[in-house]
């Protein structure tokens, strides 16, 4: 009876063990769906639509870099302002989600800070 007993331990500590060691793929590879830099200055929003990594590496500085201030009368007072979104939305496995980030900040310094807040973006969604 005895040996039964531990034999049955025996057994199902093994099968619990085997199982337990079982390689599950935790580190899986986020890919890139789409993302959108949305930009709102005097009223007007106006959004950009990105399909690759690549487009959005290097269009987005370019489009910000594309900006004229200089006609606005914000600008001449120093208190332009602009509001920048960015939105990446990445799959893992079936499940997709979306990453999203919003600056507000003065014009002179918009480029630099949607330069960070894609690369911020960018390293949280593709980890």
């Amino acid at each position: 009876m005895k040996n039964v007993l531990f034999g049955l331990i025996a057994i199902v500590s093994f099968v619990l063990n085997t199982n337990a060691q079982e390689k599950s793929d935790v580190n899986q590879k986020a890919d890139f769906q789409s993302a959108s830099l949305i930009t709102t200055y005097e009223k007007e929003i106006t959004e950009y639509k990105f399909l690759s990594l690549i487009e959005l590496n290097e269009e987005a500085d370019q489009i910000i870099q594309e900006f004229d201030f200089s006609n606005s009368q914000k600008t001449k007072q120093n208190t332009c302002e602009i509001t920048i979104e960015i939105k990446v939305e990445v799959s893992i496995g079936a499940v997709k989600g979306l990453m999203s980030g919003l600056i507000i900040t003065n014009c002179s310094e918009a480029a630099a800070a949607t330069k960070r807040l894609k690369t911020m973006l960018l390293v949280v969604a593709m980890g």
